[in-house]
């Protein structure tokens, strides 16, 4: 799994019972992983439901074992549970078994074809599987809902898988259009930069960096990014430079991003 689709995720880390989005977070929070229903909360939950809803909370927070133990225990009292077979191909997708994880997400969409969580979450995992045309075929679906919460972290979903099929020019599409519907989206932003940055207007690169840059914690990889656009600048911001650098030597000396930074490498 690359580096962004990690940030996206546990960026947009669940808990159990969560219903409201942040990537979607800010919905900024939510939208790599959606744990929403669909039809809305519901205070008929079924012992199945809240097992789901913990099994996702646990896919969320890293703990795939008590993932695997919560979403089995809810297909076990409920076996056509489409919410229970979809993370559960979320999970299996976590843990690189990409075949048991298409056979769940082909269950909850055959159980539940027009469910947009399951459709969101199946286009993530298509995305990581490189089924890029695929992947955007089902983002559309979501995005056309306009019942569904989430849309604009759907669009920011979408608009990365779309840069990770090179398609920056629809890349920027999506993330102008998740900007529009929510100007704080932070991985949005941080999409934008990079590809202003591979424009070579770094000026513009930097402008959409530093909106990121406000409210997320940096990871070796935005703070390389960060260092490559204000190197790049003919009037950079070099006291924010020096503290790139620092934090990234600091905070990440085992990372590939360190270790390039000592290396001299200038570029992203």
């Amino acid at each position: 799994m690359n580096k962004l689709m990690i940030a996206l995720l546990s960026v947009y880390a669940l808990s159990a019972c969560q219903t409201s989005p942040l990537d979607s977070r800010g919905i900024d929070e939510k939208a790599g992983l959606s744990t929403q229903y669909s039809d809305g909360a519901t205070s008929q939950k079924t012992a199945a439901d809240i097992n789901t809803e913990l099994g996702a909370g646990y896919i969320g927070n890293g703990r795939y074992d008590r993932a695997l133990i919560k979403l089995n225990r809810a297909l076990s009292q409920d076996p056509d549970h489409a919410l229970a077979h979809n993370y559960l191909g979320v999970l299996y997708g976590r843990l690189e078994r990409p075949e048991q994880a298409y056979q769940e997400f082909n269950k909850s969409i055959k159980l539940s074809p027009n469910d947009t969580t399951i459709q969101n979450n199946y286009a993530i995992f298509l995305c990581e599987q490189k089924k890029y045309t695929e992947a955007q075929a089902m983002f559309r679906k979501v995005i056309n809902n306009p019942l569904y919460i989430n849309r604009s972290g759907a669009y920011q979903s979408a608009a990365w898988c779309a840069s990770e099929n090179n398609d920056y020019e629809l890349s920027e599409q999506l993330y102008r259009k998740a900007l529009e519907m929510n100007p704080t989206l932070p991985r949005s932003q941080l999409g934008m930069a990079r590809i202003y940055y591979k424009k070579k207007d770094y000026d513009l690169a930097w402008s959409y960096f530093e909106r990121f840059d406000e409210g997320t914690i940096q990871d070796a990889d935005s703070l390389w990014l960060g260092i490559n656009i204000l190197s790049k600048m003919l009037k950079p911001n070099n006291n924010r430079l020096s503290s790139y650098k620092l934090l990234l030597k600091s905070k990440f000396p085992d990372s590939d991003e360190a270790r390039w930074l000592y290396q001299g490498k200038q570029d992203y």
